[in-house]
């Protein structure tokens, strides 16, 4: 039976090379008898840097592909992310008590065989008033005091606080593509003008306008929301969710600091809205702001208005960047040699940072579920979907 030999990433961005590093680093694609892994993204495309908001289990995914974390604070322009902020879900501005809450990435402290925490909170054992965030563990304090999750003598991606991420998400793929290089990742700057497919109804090859045909024995498409091969050349049904999901519109802004030495908040802030919610993800030099909003509640130019009566005087100067998108997944994530990872295979709205999350979680999935035959696609496929699909 024919082997697995090669792997063609299409797309690059953050997802792409995430998955290309990842899949290097495992096969040992720098060895000569590692499976190749090849990566095509098209030149000059631009990608959104509006702020990305990441799941602690980054930090692991970072380190099995050997991602060196200073490289990747600077090289990203990323800050760390202990937990989301809540403002206004529970109540209105100006109404009374608590006007937010706070869920921390750290888990409750508690010693073995000890009881919970979470009953004694809810009989009022805690201090009148204090929020369960608080009284459970020390990661509140340190984010409403502004200070990190970890110590300068730490190890990489190691740390007293359970921690993630905010970056850019056009820098951090930079970063990705510099790394994956390394560890044997072929790299093809060319243009899709076409995907070529057998008789069986499987990939057959892509042919760019710069490199010319390009084929491997599994095609992972990493080409975000267009969904190029999956979608396009594969025609993998989309399950919409916009019954129970109902933002499918955002604006977002890029906003600099006021000053060189602003504090930066070391969790995402989320504050509900009219018909949505903005998210305020601070870098190192500024800060990603949008708002995410139903086209069934509101419009473009409202949406505008929300975002900037949100900002203040500071976005008088700053343009909006318009995003739309549909709550959904493709059933079929995997089908024949084609496999969509990331927006290409589905999207869940972002109030939990659940985009490089699933992105990782494909990686995982693939990589482990890898056949060695090519004969053994059909069974793999079949375990990918429904792991995806339950997630």
């Amino acid at each position: 039976m024919a082997r697995l030999q090669s792997i063609l990433v299409v797309g690059g961005g953050a997802a792409g090379w995430l998955v290309a590093c990842y899949l290097a680093k495992h096969l040992n694609a720098v060895a000569s008898e590692g499976i190749r892994v090849e990566l095509v993204e098209a030149p000059g495309i631009g990608l959104l840097g509006v702020g990305e908001a990441t799941f602690p289990s980054i930090r692991g995914t970072f380190s099995a592909i050997g991602l060196d974390e200073g490289r990747l604070l600077v090289g990203a322009n990323a800050t760390f992310k202990q937990g989301i902020r809540y403002d206004h879900w529970v109540r209105p501005p100006g109404s009374e008590g608590a006007a937010s809450f706070f869920h921390p990435f750290s888990l409750p402290s508690q010693r073995p065989g000890s009881p919970e925490l979470l009953p004694y909170w809810l009989l009022g054992g805690a201090p009148a008033g204090m929020p369960l965030a608080e009284a459970v563990t020390m990661q509140h304090r340190l984010v409403m005091h502004g200070r990190g999750p970890k110590r300068a003598s730490d190890p990489d991606y190691q740390g007293p606080m359970n921690y993630a991420y905010h970056f850019d998400a056009a820098r951090v793929a930079e970063v990705l593509a510099e790394h994956g290089q390394k560890l044997g990742v072929k790299r093809h700057q060319a243009t899709v003008e076409r995907v070529e497919l057998d008789e069986r109804g499987a990939i057959a090859s892509l042919v760019t306008q710069e490199v010319g045909e390009l084929k491997a024995d599994l095609y992972v498409d990493c080409t975000g929301l267009r969904s190029r091969l999956i979608g396009g050349a594969m025609q993998s049904p989309f399950r919409s969710r916009t019954d129970v999901l109902f933002v499918d519109r955002a604006v977002a802004m890029q906003v600099p600091y006021p000053r060189p030495d602003t504090p930066i908040a070391c969790c995402t802030i989320a504050t509900a809205q009219e018909a949505g919610w903005t998210w305020d993800i601070g870098l190192q030099q500024r800060r990603g702001v949008g708002y995410v909003y139903s086209s069934r509640h509101s419009d473009a130019t409202r949406a505008e208005e929300v975002i900037r009566r949100h900002l203040g005087p500071v976005a008088d100067q700053l343009e909006p960047l318009h995003i739309k998108f549909e709550t959904g997944y493709r059933p079929e994530h995997w089908r024949a040699n084609c496999v969509g990872i990331g927006l290409a295979g589905g999207f869940v709205e972002p109030l939990e940072s659940t985009g490089i999350a699933l992105v990782e979680l494909g990686t995982y999935l693939l990589t482990h579920l890898l056949p060695t035959d090519l004969g053994d696609m059909e069974r793999a496929a079949k375990h990918f979907n429904a792991m995806m699909c339950a997630r």
